[in-house]
């Protein structure tokens, strides 16, 4: 794994991660997915916290800060766990497409094909020195230097990512006349899938990517089980989904409960 960690080559950097561009070689290299190619050009995440410069006393001046490793490797293993589990909800959704597409009429739309990014939880250690020994019993200090997590890398311009919704609501952040609108709309309907599916218990939240690929979506859970995922679970909008999903056109052909009457269905964000 090569990283490039220069300042002029940052990706991106968030509230409490970095993004930076990486290579990515392993050998033998798998069939498919990361690294299936020599050096696959991947984003390499971080974690970091805000260290304030005294300097003239400016809260806009900081340093990144790294977390010693015991605090690291928890962060980026639940974010992973977060795309995995997301994954899976959305598997289950196309299962739940597919079965309707065989069992019934074709909808009068398309059905829009997407996947999230692939991704890894990685740690860099000396050559040999690893084991579970020295990790999990603590007679020894752990010889883990940095982890990281590698995720697949969204082709285009900044002007291709577009948050569809919200992690703070069920509805489309676009309008109805704005590029995505439908795609966000499908997102919508894809909740109310999980929500059933899953007894009313998590669907996938912070709808974000590219038309075909998505990232760094948060699991809406439970309130009893929201430390499961990562601290972007809302649990309010769980309890309030049957009162806040306004359905849409995906809803009514894929025969699920409606949840709104018809009288206070906003026709705007029908497709």
């Amino acid at each position: 794994l090569m990283v490039d960690i220069s300042h002029d080559s940052t990706i991106g950097m968030g509230g409490f991660k970095m993004a930076h561009p990486g290579w990515l070689t392993l050998t033998p290299p798998p069939v498919s997915g990361l690294s299936s190619v020599p050096r696959d050009e991947i984003v390499v995440k971080r974690p970091f916290h805000r260290v304030l410069s005294q300097a003239g006393g400016s809260t806009e001046a900081f340093k990144i800060g790294r977390f010693p490793i015991v605090d690291e490797l928890p962060k980026l293993f639940r974010e992973a766990n977060v795309l995995y589990w997301a994954s899976s909800l959305l598997q289950l959704t196309y299962d739940f497409i597919n079965h309707r597409l065989a069992t019934s009429c074709p909808p009068p739309f398309p059905v829009p094909r997407v996947r999230f990014v692939q991704g890894q939880a990685v740690i860099a250690a000396p050559s040999g020195k690893l084991g579970s020994k020295s990790i999990m019993s603590g007679l020894k200090p752990c010889p883990i230097r940095a982890a990281y997590l590698l995720k697949e890398l969204i082709d285009g311009s900044e002007d291709a990512f577009v948050k569809f919704i919200h992690n703070m609501d069920t509805d489309p952040l676009l309008n109805k006349l704005d590029c995505g609108y439908d795609l966000a709309v499908f997102f919508a309907f894809t909740q109310h899938v999980q929500y059933v599916k899953t007894g009313g218990l998590a669907f996938i939240s912070d709808y974000q990517g590219s038309t075909s690929l998505l990232i760094d979506p948060q699991i809406l859970t439970d309130p009893d089980r929201q430390d499961i995922f990562s601290k972007g679970n809302i649990e309010v909008v769980v309890t309030m989904f049957k009162a806040q999903h306004v359905c849409n056109d995906y809803c009514e052909w894929a025969g699920l409960e409606k949840f709104h009457s018809a009288d206070s269905v906003d026709e705007s964000r029908d497709t």
